[in-house]
């Protein structure tokens, strides 16, 4: 009888043994390539802590490859695709490291991990240049904010056309913008800042007609903000600050309904009137500092009821402050200091406003009684002056 049941059991137990394979090794894994891959990075970057050792699997979403507890700003993470081959196979799509005290160098290999999509090395140490070999990547963002990295930007870096997001804030960076870089049709977010860049921004950057958000603050730039901007339809802040550009701010601005955050300063060329932002209905920061600006204030500056902040100090312009400010309801700062304004200093409650260096007339026993400057910074039931004759 016995011998006569293992036999009939043997074809099911062979069953459940070939499925337990199967499923055994149906497990998703990351391909080896792409580990010894991840082991070469860390050394490059000087990243400690990646566990290789066993059956260490980067894509578990699990420490020491992610660290879900650590705030946004310091990020440990490695992103996985594990939907190739049936859900069998992972490919590393994204790596950020944000804050990991990286000391090394931007690493050449890279572009082993053919399914990348993002790299971010925000806020670390890294050193040398960034690699051209990374343009062969499908990358769609990249983020090499505050580093110390130098060399230019390489030209080969305009063949990622799927590239949404490039920052590389807060470096040495230095040379002119590549011609190619105006290949980026995708690019949302260029975000160059705080570096030695030289030269006229590229004519090609016309066509960069997705971006949103443009920045080329704190650099050695040359030539007049270039008028192409308007061709920008899309975009929703631009900062221009310190940048090296001349003015005066192209009229083709006034295309740029979409805009919420508008800053330019610092500007040498022309003295012009205050461009046409009528038509910028979601304004929120406002500043045209130092820009050789003429004229009055423009009434429909009142009408910007998103406004939070307005700065259009250290310019030349005259008049009387409009009375209709009173009706911007989220204002919080108004900086209308080093102008020639004239007229009485209006009584804003609960905003930060600073009207001095103006030739404003203002009745107070705290200032000398002739035309003076005041500086009034009210808020709440607080109210502070300071006043300069």
């Amino acid at each position: 009888m016995m011998s006569m049941f293992f036999p009939r059991l043997l074809p099911h137990s062979l069953f459940f043994v070939a499925c337990f394979v199967t499923f055994a090794f149906g497990a998703t894994r990351l391909p080896n390539d792409e580990v010894q891959t991840l082991k070469g990075i860390a050394k490059t970057l000087g990243k400690t802590g990646w566990d290789f050792s066993g059956d260490a699997d980067p894509c578990s979403g699990q420490f020491p490859w992610t660290n879900t507890s650590s705030p946004k700003e310091i990020q440990n993470t490695i992103i996985c695709n594990c939907s190739y081959e049936n859900s069998t196979v992972c490919h590393i799509t994204n790596i950020i490291l944000k804050a990991q005290d990286l000391k090394g160098t931007l690493p050449l290999e890279l572009v082993n991990l053919t399914y990348l999509q993002e790299i971010d090395l925000t806020r670390n140490y890294l050193s040398g240049t960034i690699p051209p070999e990374w343009s062969s990547l499908p990358l769609l963002n990249i983020s090499l904010l505050g580093n110390r990295l130098t060399g230019s930007i390489p030209k080969e870096l305009g063949n990622i056309t799927s590239l949404k997001s490039l920052d590389i804030s807060f470096n040495n960076f230095s040379g002119p913008l590549p011609q190619e870089l105006g290949s980026w049709a995708n690019i949302e977010r260029l975000l160059l800042s705080s570096n030695n860049f030289t030269g006229e921004l590229p004519e090609t950057f016309a066509n960069l007609a997705k971006i949103k958000d443009f920045r080329v603050s704190d650099s050695h730039f040359f030539g007049q903000i270039p008028d192409f901007i308007k061709n920008w339809t899309n975009l929703e802040k631009i900062v221009i600050q310190a940048s090296g550009l001349t003015g005066p701010i192209p009229p083709g601005i006034s295309r740029l309904t979409n805009l919420t955050d508008l800053r330019i300063t610092d500007l040498s060329g022309p003295e012009s009137p205050i461009p046409s932002l009528e038509k910028m209905k979601n304004m929120k920061t406002l500043m045209l500092r130092s820009c050789k600006l003429t004229g009055k204030i423009p009434l429909y500056l009142a009408q910007m009821k998103n406004l939070k902040t307005l700065d259009l100090s250290f310019n030349q312009l005259t008049g009387e402050i409009p009375s209709s400010f009173d009706s911007l309801p989220n204002v919080h700062y108004i900086f209308l200091t080093g102008n020639l304004l004239t007229g009485p200093v209006p009584a804003w409650p609960r905003v930060n406003v600073d009207l001095s260096y103006n030739n404003l007339a203002r009745e107070d026993a705290s200032c000398q009684p002739r035309a003076a400057t005041c500086l009034q910074a009210r808020q709440k039931e607080i109210v502070q002056e300071l006043c300069h004759v």
